[in-house]
C-alpha cells in the first residue's frame, strides 16, 4: 500500500479549487486562468500549468563515461535488470530537481518527502528523509547529489520508495523547516550492519515535520510518486541497475516516446531533440550507486 496518494495532488482538485488555492497564496494571474476556464484538464484543449499533472513518467540515464555530451534516455521498463546488485547495498541520491512551474510567483519554496524500507537480518527499517529547497520556474534547485538513503540492502525483489513534493507557502514555516538543515538530514540517514535504533527518533522528527507542514492551507502536495526497481523478466516492471532514474510529473503516458528526448550531460537537462522548445515539466532525477563504507564513514 502506498504512503502517499495522488489524490492529495493539487492537480487532482477541480479547476475552481485550485483557482481558489492559487488566489490565496498571490498568484491571481494563474488563479484568473484555471477560474475561467483557460486551463485545459488532462485529454483537454487549452495550456496545461506543470504542476497540474499528477502521474509520473519513468526513464533511465545509463552510466556514461568519456567525452559524450547527448546520452539516450531508456524507458526504466525496457531495461535488463543487474542481478549481480541482489544481496548488495547501494546509496540513493537526489542528483536533479527541475521545476518547469509551480504554483505562485517568485521563487518557490519547496519540500521533498521520501520514504522505503530497509530489510536487514529480518527486521524491517522504516527509511524517511527529508530536505527543502528554493527554486524558481524554469530552473533547477541549488542542490545536487544529496543522499537519501544510504546502505539500503537490495533483496531479491529489488528496492522501492516513494517520494512526494510540497509547495510551501504558509508564513513561519521557513523556521520550522530549519529543522531540515541538520547534518543528520543534509548527509542522509546512513544504516549499519542492522537496523539502527538510533534512526527512529530522526524518521519521527522527519514525519512530524512534513505533517505540520503540509496541513497548513497555503501548503499543498504539488506530485508524489512510487519507484519500484525490481529484476523480473517483464516488460511493464522497472528494472534495478546503476545508473539514474529520472521520474517526469506528467500525465501524458500513452502518447510519451522516450527517443525523442536525451540527457545533457553539460546543462544536466532533458531535451528536446528537435530543439523547438524547452522541456515542459518537473521532474527529479535518482542516482543509484554501490554503497562506500568507507568513504561514509570518513563524511
Amino acid at each position: 500500500m502506498s504512503v502517499f496518494s495522488s489524490g492529495d495532488s493539487l492537480g487532482a482538485r477541480s479547476q475552481s479549487e485550485i483557482g481558489e488555492y492559487l488566489a490565496a497564496i498571490g498568484d491571481n494571474q494563474a488563479a484568473a486562468e484555471f477560474l475561467g476556464g483557460q486551463v485545459a484538464g488532462q485529454g483537454l484543449f487549452g495550456s496545461k500549468k506543470a504542476y497540474k499533472h499528477i502521474d509520473s513518467i519513468l526513464g533511465f540515464v545509463p552510466v556514461t563515461t568519456g567525452d559524450q555530451v547527448k546520452v539516450p534516455v531508456q524507458g526504466a521498463s525496457k531495461l535488463t535488470a543487474d542481478a549481480a546488485i541482489i544481496g548488495k547495498r547501494v546509496k540513493i541520491s537526489l542528483d536533479k530537481f527541475y521545476v518547469a512551474e509551480y504554483p505562485g510567483r517568485g521563487q518557490h519554496l519547496i519540500l521533498c518527502e521520501f520514504t522505503g524500507k530497509n530489510q536487514m537480518a529480518g527486521e524491517t527499517e522504516e527509511l524517511r528523509f527529508a530536505l527543502r529547497f528554493n527554486a524558481n520556474d524554469g530552473s533547477g534547485a541549488g542542490m545536487a547529489g544529496v543522499p537519501i538513503f544510504m546502505g539500503v540492502t537490495v533483496g531479491k525483489n529489488g528496492i522501492s520508495f516513494e517520494g512526494r513534493s510540497i509547495n510551501v507557502n504558509s508564513s513561519g514555516d521557513e523556521t520550522v523547516l530549519d529543522t531540515l538543515g541538520t547534518p543528520a538530514f543534509q548527509n542522509g540517514l546512513g544504516l549499519l550492519l542492522s537496523a539502527q535504533p538510533a534512526l527512529k527518533p530522526f524518521t519521527s522528527l522527519a514525519t512530524a515535520v512534513v505533517k505540520t507542514i503540509a496541513s497548513k492551507s497555503k501548503n499543498t502536495q504539488v506530485h508524489n510518486f512510487a519507484l519500484g526497481l525490481d529484476f523480473a523478466a517483464s516488460g511493464t516492471s522497472a528494472k534495478l541497475q546503476y545508473g539514474s532514474y529520472v521520474v517526469v510529473q506528467c500525465d501524458e503516458t500513452t502518447d510519451w516516446e522516450w527517443d525523442q528526448y536525451e540527457w545533457n550531460r553539460d546543462t544536466n537537462m532533458i531535451e528536446l531533440k528537435d530543439k523547438s522548445r524547452v522541456f515542459p515539466y518537473n521532474f527529479m532525477v535518482f542516482r543509484v550507486v554501490p554503497f562506500d563504507e568507507e568513504d561514509s564513514a570518513a563524511g
